[in-house]
């Protein structure tokens, strides 16, 4: 009886450990100033390969970052794109860079695609998402194997769980695609 009883107390204990230590998983809404410190440290080392680099990898789908693929931006996966595209033009991240990020509300998805992409929505379990805003900025360059319609949609973390695999659909005049990102392996 006593071992059966030790069990339970290590599985509650254990438990009580999970639930309140300061490890997260998932999409971090309010990050701490040391993981924020770390986002721009990463994205200032690996600058260079910044898309390539192993904690962007959950954030990726499709074929990015060329044409055909998306871009998940946490608050702190923003904030380590910010830096490294930053040290690329010999700039650092200023405080105002930082405080933008941190007091966004939305959860944003970034795609490369062509003109017939018209929309992007998220799918967790058979609840969709609608974008509360899609912006087209004009990202592409002069070479038109590099050209493409870069679209960024904004979605209220209010409306999303943080933890939860979720289907990134983008919408197009010719057909659909969708592609699977776990939330709870971006930080």
């Amino acid at each position: 009886m006593a071992k059966k009883n030790g069990y339970w107390i290590f599985f509650i204990l254990f438990f009580l450990f999970v639930a309140f230590s300061n490890i997260s998983e998932g999409i971090e809404i309010l990050p701490t100033q040391e993981q924020i410190d770390d986002a721009i440290k990463y994205g200032e080392t690996h600058s260079e390969n910044i898309f390539e680099a192993e904690r962007m990898k959950p954030a990726a789908f499709g074929r990015w970052p060329n044409v055909g693929g998306g871009l998940t931006k946490s608050k702190l996966i923003r904030l380590t794109v910010i830096a490294a595209m930053k040290v690329r033009t010999k700039k650092r991240i200023t405080e105002d860079d930082v405080n933008t990020v941190i007091e966004s509300d939305n959860l944003t998805i970034s795609y490369r695609g062509g003109e017939d992409v018209y929309k992007i929505k998220l799918m967790q379990g058979t609840r969709i998402i609608e974008p509360e805003e899609v912006k087209k900025p004009e990202m592409g360059g002069k070479d038109l194997t590099h050209k493409a319609i870069f679209i960024v949609a904004s979605f209220p973390y209010s409306e999303l769980d943080l933890n939860a695999m979720t289907t990134v659909i983008i919408e197009k005049d010719f057909g659909t695609e969708k592609y699977e990102v776990d939330f709870s392996n971006i930080k």
